[in-house]
């Protein structure tokens, strides 16, 4: 394979959560250590990269860090060198749309960095942005597409039981509108699971033939031998961000139930706490049996999940179910919701259940707690699905034949 020079963009990568600039790190990476040149594009916050990538920021008037009329004003009024896009952009945000990808080709395009350099790139790598981007940019763009948000909006409307609140995330939203006629210009479109690549298919309107899935790649290295251990009914899950999408509120309610039913367990949380779920914890009076842990270092995260004896993996969605890969790699037994790839990442390491069944994840629940050889049957069967997983350098050479594909023109 040649070396090229690759130009990653991404609208926004910030470095400690949330997928994108987790995985703008990992695969530029694994990138240069096959010999790439990579120049990353990204707006703020920037991404956590290597010294030997070249980050250029694409800058952004912060409209969305804060949501204060008056501070968006303020940052505006700011805003250096504001063309038509920019009152455009202003105009969007202030009425409720998240526009930052919207706006993000346009901002790039006019970046004096870029336009010195457009011509020299062999590869243009979109992270998520799905922006209008200009033929320049599209005749050699592949697109990451991690899971389709369409997905993300409709669980955040089905929470939502205030009627003024659904109309205003409809209107955050809106944004979809744009990437999904945008999408239809990039020749080739990465996804990490098959489950992703059919929602992708079906609410983008994109051609199949043109959706390449590769797992994404992981750096946790599993445990091996497989060793049984103390068993002291500890459970874990791990949700990042507490949104709807994750489902905590199952989970606290069949922990509920299982205290009352005179079973004794712990649950860690690793991950934020929003104020709903902390009032039902409260209500539900199960304080004493959960320890809340902030975002954790790579190896206190190995030593919590090391710690544990069940993994619970709840989301209602996940493009790609990371923390159940985590817990795999630690040869927990694992219950995963039966929604989107957990499934299809899972095989046969674990239980799953109807996320929207709080019942089915407390008989699951005690199935596990109540049956050693069934835990330990999934702990072994986790160590052994880990060697269907690679690491980043594997997915960077899975990429490689679709970067020449688009060079020669045959997608």
């Amino acid at each position: 394979m040649l070396k090229l020079k690759i130009a990653l963009l991404s609208y926004r990568s910030d470095p400690f959560s949330g997928g994108q600039g987790i995985y703008l790190k990992n695969l530029s990476d694994a990138l240069i250590r096959r010999g790439h040149k990579i120049t990353i594009f990204s707006g703020n916050p920037l991404p956590d990269v290597n010294k030997n990538v070249d980050l250029i920021e694409i800058k952004t008037p912060g409209f969305f860090e804060t949501f204060e009329f008056k501070k968006r004003i303020d940052l505006f009024k700011k805003y250096p060198e504001k063309k038509i896009f920019d009152y455009q952009d202003f105009f969007d945000s202030i009425t409720g749309v998240f526009s930052e990808p919207i706006y993000f080709a346009k901002r790039l395009e006019n970046n004096k960095e870029f336009i010195k350099r457009a011509n020299s790139f062999d590869i243009f790598h979109d992270n998520q942005s799905i922006s209008n981007f200009s033929n320049l940019i599209s005749n050699r763009l592949i697109t990451t597409v991690h899971h389709p948000v369409h997905i993300d909006r409709d669980i955040d409307i089905q929470f939502e039981r205030k009627f003024l609140k659904k109309i205003s995330i409809k209107r955050w939203y809106s944004f979809l509108t744009n990437q999904k006629n945008s999408l239809k210009k990039s020749k080739i479109l990465i996804t990490p699971t098959q489950s992703s690549k059919n929602d992708i298919a079906n609410l983008f309107s994109f051609e199949k033939k043109r959706i390449e899935v590769i797992w994404n790649g992981i750096n946790i290295k599993k445990v091996e031998p497989f060793k049984p251990k103390k068993f002291t009914s500890r459970l874990v899950s791990i949700i990042s961000s507490d949104v709807p999408m994750k489902n905590l509120e199952i989970v606290l309610k069949s922990l509920k139930d299982l205290s009352d039913q005179g079973i004794n367990i712990k649950l860690k949380i690793i991950g934020d706490l929003r104020e709903k779920n902390n009032n039902l914890i409260k209500q539900l009076e199960i304080a004493d049996k959960i320890e809340f842990l902030p975002k954790l270092s790579k190896d206190q995260l190995i030593q919590n999940l090391d710690d544990a004896d069940i993994g619970i993996c709840p989301s209602i969605y996940e493009g790609f179910g990371f923390p159940l890969v985590e817990m795999m790699s630690r040869g927990l037994p694992v219950i995963a919701s039966n929604r989107g790839s957990l499934p299809e990442l899972l095989s046969n390491a674990g239980l799953t259940f109807n996320p929207f069944d709080k019942d089915e994840l407390t008989v699951k629940i005690k199935q596990m707690l109540e049956n050693k050889k069934l835990r330990e049957k999934f702990a072994l069967n986790s160590l052994n699905r880990m060697d269907d997983f690679f690491d980043w350098d594997e997915y960077a050479m899975k990429l490689e034949p679709l970067y020449q594909k688009i060079l020669s023109g045959h997608f």
